[in-house]
């Protein structure tokens, strides 16, 4: 739910919030219902120094990622406000801007994620250990599927051997937050014609994020993940430090 905005905010954020709007519409693939409110006095917004800003949005498309919800809020933002009103540049971020996020992901949308790109590009690098012994070999991962149940998901996949003889798995774990910026699988399990193994090699294994994330909130539910935190948004032309 938006928050009510001092009424200084005049000209300027009603110029603004449309091509904000037009902006983050330029970068996506889809998005729905997108509202955008920008807080602050007409000089400081054309200025470029923008106090307070919330955008919300549903059905986002980005990059072959999928959120069915999603709303942003950040701070001292800066962009080059004087030149997208006066059409000599597009809007653009200045500088990186840390802002809190709130979104919920469901099983369409993770599952149709799973086939974007950047993700179909790292499944094809995979190593994998199977849970009987013996050293990670690379496997091709293909049709993986996941089930969001509560506190845990279910992965279904198959894997193609070098030799190339495909092995269906299904794979049961939790997940967890550890630490700001990190997750770790919970009691990962191998299911085998009705019987669950225990993977020790995957137990507690960390899942390092982008240092520029921040978990407060992990919640897996049936059918859907909800995630509150911090997200650090950069300038196109920006280098994401390395931590």
């Amino acid at each position: 739910m938006f928050l009510p905005w001092p009424a200084f905010a005049q000209i300027a954020s009603s110029l603004l919030n449309p091509l904000v709007a037009a902006w983050i519409r330029s970068e996506v693939q889809q998005v729905d219902n997108l509202r955008v409110q920008i807080a602050g006095s007409d000089a400081q917004i054309l200025n470029g120094q923008i106090p307070q800003a919330q955008v919300s949005g549903d059905n986002l498309i980005y990059q072959g990622f999928q959120v069915s919800h999603l709303r942003l809020q950040g701070q001292d933002i800066r962009l080059n406000v004087g030149e997208a009103i006066q059409g000599r540049s597009p809007l653009r971020l200045l500088a990186p801007v840390p802002v809190q996020v709130s979104l919920r992901l469901t099983e369409d949308d993770l599952n149709r994620s799973l086939q974007a790109p950047l993700i179909q590009s790292q499944l094809a690098q995979a190593q994998v250990q199977l849970p009987f012994g013996g050293q990670a070999v690379p496997f091709l991962i293909r049709q993986p599927q996941v089930t969001l149940q509560q506190n845990r998901l279910r992965i279904q996949a198959q894997l193609v051997t070098p030799e190339g003889v495909e092995v269906p798995v299904t794979v049961l774990t939790g997940l967890q937050a550890q630490g700001p910026n990190q997750l770790r699988l919970v009691n990962p399990l191998w299911v085998s014609e009705g019987q669950e193994i225990p993977i020790p090699g995957l137990a507690d294994f960390p899942i390092q994020l982008d240092p520029g994330v921040r978990i407060d909130r992990l919640e897996l539910q049936p059918g859907q993940i909800l995630y509150e935190g911090m997200l650090v948004i950069y300038p196109e032309a920006a280098a994401v430090p390395q931590g």
